[in-house]
């Protein structure tokens, strides 16, 4: 019986067919994951985005976007939003600092500054949906419902996963 659930663990069963997992659905696990809101609250997910190990400032933006992440899951999100503006003065460019950020800047109310940072990371990663998936959440948030609805279709332009979480 064990060796049964464990196999369908394994994959997803369509008409008789055993289709695999997606493994970066499986990596990712949650539409949160490797953000301020991950609720695995694990780096080990996030070696792609955050590698300390990196040489030079990238090594040590990243080490910074760790701290602030762990900050975040511990609630201190003023010292996230530090340890976010260290990353990003080291590499102004990251994307995900500025994603990070923003949403640090939302969970403590400051919505203005929420919205320049999710800007700058759709700007820095135009090709990625969870920075057009976090603006629409916020522009919702704002009553922007036109802005809202324009970066949920460009999130699902770029990966059509996200139609799942935005109905």
């Amino acid at each position: 019986m064990a060796e049964k659930t464990e196999a369908a663990e394994e994959g997803v069963v369509v008409t008789g067919t055993r289709l695999p997992r997606s493994r970066a659905a499986s990596r990712r696990g949650d539409w949160n994951a490797c953000t301020v809101h991950d609720p695995m609250q694990r780096l080990s997910g996030c070696k792609h985005l955050v590698n300390p190990a990196a040489k030079g400032d990238a090594g040590i933006a990243a080490a910074r976007l760790a701290d602030g992440l762990a900050l975040a899951w511990q609630g201190d999100w003023d010292a996230a939003v530090r340890a976010f503006d260290q990353a990003i003065a080291l590499e102004p460019r990251r994307a995900f600092a500025h994603l990070n950020r923003g949403l640090a800047y939302q969970r403590n109310g400051e919505l203005a500054r929420a919205a320049a940072d999710l800007d700058l990371a759709v700007r820095h990663a135009p090709h990625a949906a969870r920075g057009y998936y976090y603006r629409s959440l916020l522009r919702r948030r704002q009553g922007d419902i036109r802005g809202a609805e324009a970066d949920a279709a460009r999130a699902v332009e770029r990966d059509p996963r996200y139609e799942a979480v935005l109905d």
